[in-house]
């Protein structure tokens, strides 16, 4: 049987395989959007003031310029190409912009470069459409291919993750029953911070401090357990409540909640 230290060496190569996949994709979406950028400065450079900047990403053109009292420049329109989910292949540009009553010389001015891009979105649409699908083809079989390869090795790594847990999670099903398990209780963890198991369906006991499981059902389904709780109780020699250790039994508690029970709290559990 394969150990979780040699599973988790895998899933470490694997990260790094994913890491690679990662830089590699970060490398041909920089080349796209660079030549994405080309075109939109191909298209649009004309109509742009000092200070001006058009930021591009696949499916948006956005023109900025500064104001004052800005520490950043302010968007004033943007072209959005309607693009197919699974292609980006776009078929219409889309334009957004916001209104306003203000009438300073910023607004106006920027009711001019509104008509500006307008101009060219009527006189040159399909060129844009065009020249901006061709970049996306150029790039889409590269692309697509290594986040297929970044994805499968995700998976695979979710998987093991899965199998690691499992194996750690019957490691503790396994110390439950042959020495028990203990749950830490310290200067930073107060009793009311204890854990909770559901025995029944409708039953919950609460500040648990060790769980033994004494015995199995034939099924192995069900097990016999002993838990120790700390209990909240009058101390009529002190006279004050105090929490005091109590010992119970529960039949019958499906194994299915001490296994959740188990991994939910597991970094809760001692070492000892």
């Amino acid at each position: 049987m394969v150990s979780t230290n040699e599973l988790q060496q895998k899933v470490a190569l694997l990260k790094a395989q994913v890491q690679v996949h990662y830089t590699d994709i970060e490398e041909v979406e920089s080349k796209r959007l660079g030549e994405l950028s080309i075109f939109a400065h191909k298209h649009f450079k004309e109509v742009l003031e000092k200070g001006d900047i058009l930021e591009v990403v696949s499916d948006r053109i956005d023109f900025t310029r500064p104001q004052e009292g800005y520490n950043y420049n302010k968007e004033l329109l943007s072209l959005r190409f309607n693009q197919d989910w699974k292609t980006g292949i776009a078929d219409k540009v889309n334009t957004s912009f916001y209104s306003s009553s203000d009438h300073s010389v910023y607004e106006l001015k920027r009711m001019i470069l509104l008509g500006k891009v307008g101009q060219i979105v009527l006189d040159h649409h399909d060129n844009i459409l065009k020249d901006r699908n061709d970049i996306i083809a150029q790039f889409k079989d590269s692309l697509n291919d290594k986040f297929k390869d970044k994805y499968r090795l995700e998976r695979e790594i979710g998987e093991i993750e899965k199998a690691i847990r499992e194996i750690e999670n019957e490691d503790l099903v396994a110390k439950a029953e042959v020495y028990g398990v203990d749950f830490k209780l310290s200067d930073d963890i107060s009793v009311r911070e204890l854990p909770t198991l559901r025995v029944k369906f409708d039953r919950e006991i609460n500040y648990i401090k060790r769980l033994q499981i004494i015995s199995k059902t034939t099924s192995g389904k069900s097990a016999n357990i002993e838990l120790t709780v700390m209990t909240y109780s009058w101390n009529k020699d002190l006279e004050m409540y105090e929490y005091k250790e109590q010992t119970i039994e529960v039949a019958k508690v499906r194994m299915d909640y001490i296994r959740t029970f188990l991994q939910y709290y597991s970094k809760r559990i001692s070492a000892s």
